[in-house]
């Protein structure tokens, strides 16, 4: 079996195991909440402000990954779009289907897998492709939600505050500030922030198998979504990849980064925004489904 394929099974198994605790009551829809809060404010900028730190790249490759991660999600959406004026959705299902597909889900699902296959150098990699999907996620995708969604519009400012308090953003900017003026980590600020960051990998897989759920309609139009944010995204990669000459880490992080499931963001606006918050649930649920048998496919390919 192919080492990266036997490296990632027993932390892609830890999505089932999340989600049988789901089942069995031990863990409630309130406690996945709190937990995907401590993943996105703790633990996962912890794992990306370490990997950045350490990561031995340039300033330039950085930058051009974090471009292929906008192109990705731009690019979608233009796609997805055109399907929403097609089919003539409903205004709430449309905004979720066009999230769905724009919104890359790299910090929950992806980067605890990375972390542990490529080690830093991987998740290095991984956040800076993440940061262009998470600034086009944060802009776009919250006026897409307030175009689509039942709740007033408060202004682009509003927009501006949710992508200068995202603590991924800054972890990536403190941990290229590390790295490129060569400040050496203070042993015991790496003491604190290593089991932080360690404590990513089963408290993301944890969360994402308690946020499953199986009470699914309009699985056509979910089934869609899924297949223009992943095999859309798969063959928008490898398109990337191929002009931009990527090679080793840098093309696994776009070619397998452009190809997972839809991200949490997506039910957060649908919540906020007052979208179709069971679409989204059941969109993003098919979705890591799919991912969790595509994944282990696409590591062998890198």
């Amino acid at each position: 079996m192919n080492p990266a394929i036997s490296q990632s099974l027993p932390i892609l198994s830890l999505v089932v195991v999340g989600f049988v605790l789901k089942q069995l009551g031990m863990i409630r829809t309130g406690d996945s909440q709190v937990m995907a809060r401590l993943i996105l404010n703790i633990t996962l900028p912890a794992l990306i402000f370490l990997s950045v730190a350490q990561v031995n790249v340039a300033p330039g490759q950085l930058a051009l990954l974090a471009l292929c991660g906008i192109v990705v999600t731009l690019g979608l959406s233009l796609v997805s779009s055109l399907f929403v004026g097609y089919l003539g959705m409903e205004r709430q299902v449309a905004g979720v289907f066009i999230l769905a597909t724009m919104i890359i889900s790299v910090g929950f699902f992806l980067f605890p897998v990375f972390s542990i296959v490529y080690g830093h150098e991987g998740i290095g990699r991984l956040a800076a492709f993440d940061l262009g999907n998470t600034l086009v996620a944060s802009t776009l995708g919250f006026f897409v939600a307030t175009r689509y969604g039942n709740k007033p519009v408060d202004g682009i400012w509003r927009s501006i505050q949710r992508v200068l308090a995202l603590p991924i953003l800054w972890a990536v900017f403190a941990g290229l500030l590390v790295h490129f003026l060569h400040i050496s980590l203070n042993p015991f600020a790496l003491r604190l922030i290593e089991p932080l960051a360690a404590a990513n990998v089963p408290l993301a897989m944890l969360t994402l198998g308690a946020f499953l759920q199986f009470r699914m309609s309009k699985i056509p139009l979910m089934g869609l979504a899924v297949a223009i944010r992943m095999g859309g995204g798969f063959l928008l990669g490898q398109a990337l990849v191929k002009l931009a000459h990527l090679e080793g880490l840098d093309r696994a992080a776009v070619g397998i980064g452009a190809a997972m499931p839809c991200g949490m963001a997506v039910m957060v606006y649908a919540a906020s925004e007052g979208l179709d918050t069971e679409f989204a649930a059941g969109t993003i649920s098919l979705s890591i489904l799919a991912g969790m048998v595509v994944l282990p496919f696409l590591l062998s390919l890198y």
